[in-house]
């Protein structure tokens, strides 16, 4: 096990201060325009005959639909799998009344580890997933549904100064011993020369008949965790910790990267029943009822959860599970403590990690890459050094003692950029 023992460091501090702004906007049809690398960039909305173009940029919390819109109050950027619909803890004889009004069943999960049984539907042919979740919603009013949302991983575009920054500083291989980490994320390469050897179990929670998409991306977050001590080029920040890697992104047709909340629901399961201390999660989607759900019921069985704050700028919506109370969220800085520029912006950010232009592992060796993604191994990091002294794992608990390691950035106190500041903090290993 880990030493006890964490010193507090100093550090230097550069503000910026940029306002969050927001669109309003409501719709009956939403079409997604994306851009070459598979990003969402605008909506298209159709109401009848005509067409209005979004801003996909609307903040949270702007005003619901009217009385006569009656559209599901979804947000712009969300991402779906077409005609799938999730349901928690269906109420009896729910299916077989269900099916007689042409949904079909596609699969049935029982999570016995989080305690949630869960119903996986296609909507009947005429009515796409929004439609789907008002239906049910009517006739179910108690019931937990929402759309089957599919979730991007937090990169960015494109040394080792992380560990300086944060005054992690050198450690042992025998460092994080006894420590389980959990990630949900792309397939982690077991080859690569930073992680062969390490302590790393896999599996994949994709639908039959995809094939996984690249590992760059699990293989940068794995490598930042648990990456071996005696490479040059990485090192993780507890390689004797025990890793397990769940992935549920599956490769698009274009060579992107796919996958939805019902993979998810699966990974969180396998890692509850690890008994992993923390679950690190680089990776975002939208606000889901379904989602909500999970996060209580993973926090409630002592799981600490960290995200990505994610990578859509200063006017985005906020990012899920990053914005959810329970999940400590992670924005990024540079190794001058500027904030990252493609960061997300809002009052449910909560530290401060590197995150720009990190020399990360990628297939067949390594390269700069940037993004919060990579910025919150750091914190989930920070938070098992804090579980294995001792500390709880609820949210509020590992907020309170992370700030006492934590160097102010921008304005005096939590501001949207930064939150608290950049966690600093050395292990004892």
């Amino acid at each position: 096990m880990i030493s006890l023992r964490i010193a507090v460091l100093a550090a230097l501090f550069l503000a910026q201060i940029v306002a969050p702004a927001t669109v309003e906007a409501q719709s009956n049809t939403r079409i997604l325009k994306y851009n070459d690398k598979g990003e969402v960039t605008g909506v298209i909305e159709e109401k009848g005959k005509s067409r209005k173009r979004e801003d996909p940029d609307r903040k949270s919390g702007s005003a619901p639909a009217k009385s006569e819109d009656r559209t599901v109050n979804i947000p712009e950027e969300e991402l779906v799998e077409p005609g799938e619909v999730v349901v928690i803890n269906p109420p009896a004889n729910f299916i077989r009344t269900i099916r007689g009004e042409g949904y079909t069943v596609i699969e049935r999960l029982n999570l016995e580890t989080l305690g949630l049984a869960i119903v996986r539907l296609r909507t009947p042919s005429d009515m796409n997933a929004i439609e789907g979740v008002r239906a049910i919603k009517a006739r179910y009013p108690a019931v937990t549904v929402d759309v089957n949302q599919r979730f991007n991983p937090n990169r960015g575009p494109q040394g080792d100064y992380g560990r300086a920054v944060i005054g992690w500083g050198e450690v042992p291989a025998s460092c994080g011993d006894g420590v389980r980490l959990g990630m949900i994320d792309t397939m982690v390469d077991i080859a690569h020369p930073a992680i062969q050897g390490q302590r790393v179990a896999r599996r994949s929670f994709i639908p039959k008949g995809k094939k996984p998409g690249v590992s760059d991306h699990g293989t940068a977050v794995a490598a930042l965790l648990i990456g071996k001590t005696d490479d040059g080029d990485w090192k993780g920040l507890l390689p004797g910790a025990s890793l397990y890697a769940a992935n549920i992104f599956s490769a698009r047709a274009d060579g992107g990267l796919r996958a939805n909340l019902a993979s998810m629901m699966k990974a969180l399961e396998w890692l509850a029943e690890k008994k992993v201390d923390v679950i690190n999660f680089s990776l975002a989607g939208s606000a889901n009822k379904v989602l909500t759900k999970l996060m209580e019921r993973a926090s409630a069985r002592g799981l600490a959860l960290v995200a990505a704050a994610g990578n859509g700028g200063a006017k985005a919506r906020p990012a899920y599970p990053a914005a959810h109370p329970m999940v400590l969220a992670v924005t990024a800085v540079d190794k001058s403590l500027a904030p990252y520029g493609h960061a997300n912006h809002g009052d449910y950010i909560d530290f401060a990690a590197p995150g720009v232009r990190l020399w990360t592992a990628r297939t067949g060796g390594g390269g700069l890459q940037s993004g919060t993604s990579f910025a919150a191994p750091y914190i989930t990091a920070a938070v098992a050094l804090n579980l294995a002294n001792g500390v709880k794992a609820d949210s509020r608990t590992l907020r309170k003692t992370l700030r006492r390691f934590t160097k102010d950035l921008g304005p005096p106190g939590r501001d949207a950029i930064f939150g608290w500041g950049l966690v600093r903090i050395r292990p004892n290993c």
